[in-house]
Order: structure tokens, then sequence, then C-alpha cells
């Protein structure tokens, strides 16, 4: 039953929008005008609103938009970091569990084996990454 009220409304809609007088209304310069206006005065509004928005926040010492996304970007960086000294933690525990596992199986030829060289460390990203 709804649907076919919506049927008949689309249908009576789409007949008054293909008529002359409404093609010669909705092509006019005025209307044209009148939405870019309309629209405008919406996005000005909203830019004001978010504005003051942002002046009674900061002046209430609340937090705003802008100081979550700076603390979600600060979250990312340190699980980045962290991910990257875990990384190398479990390197070195590795090395030194190799290492003791060399002692112990042969002690005096770890005496006579030269230190490996120490490894390069993992460049830390950028920001701009």
């Amino acid at each position: 039953m709804l649907n076919q009220i919506k049927d008949m409304a689309a249908k009576q809609v789409g007949k008054v929008l293909a008529s002359d007088a409404a093609m010669n209304v909705l092509s006019s310069p005025q209307l044209k005008n009148a939405v870019v206006t309309a629209i405008n005065l919406r996005a000005e509004a909203r830019d004001a609103l978010e504005r003051r928005v942002k002046e009674v926040a900061t002046a209430l010492e609340l937090v705003t938009r802008s100081d979550v996304a700076k603390l979600r970007r600060s979250i990312v960086d340190l699980q980045d970091h962290l991910a990257e000294l875990q990384a190398q933690l479990a390197e070195a525990q590795a090395d030194l569990a190799a290492t003791k596992a060399e002692a112990g199986a042969a002690p005096e030829a770890a005496a006579e084996a030269p230190e490996p060289a120490p490894k390069a460390k993992k460049p830390r990203r950028s920001k701009a990454d």
C-alpha cells in the first residue's frame, strides 16, 4: 500500500517536473543564484558555529576535535615505536639465548670465537611517512 502511494507520488512529481512551467522555473538564473546563496549561507553558518564551539571549548578547557586528532596521531606514532622496540627486544633476547647456548655447549670455543658485529638498527619512521 505504502509502496503504491510512493510510486503514484513519484509519477506525479515526474509529470510536474517535466512540464514547461517547471522547466522554466528550474532553469531560471534567479533560482540558481538563490540555491547557490542558500548553500553558501549554510556553509558559512556551519563554519561560524564550529569556530564558536571551539572558542567555548577552549575557554572551558574542554577537549576539541583537533585535540583528539592530535592525540590519535600521537598514539599511532607511539604504537609504531613500541612495535619497533618490541622487535628489537625480541631480536636481542634471541641473540642472548643463542650466545648462552653457544657458551654452554663449548665454553672454550666461545672464548676463541670473535664477537659478532652489532646489527644495524632499523630507522624510525618519520612523521612524513
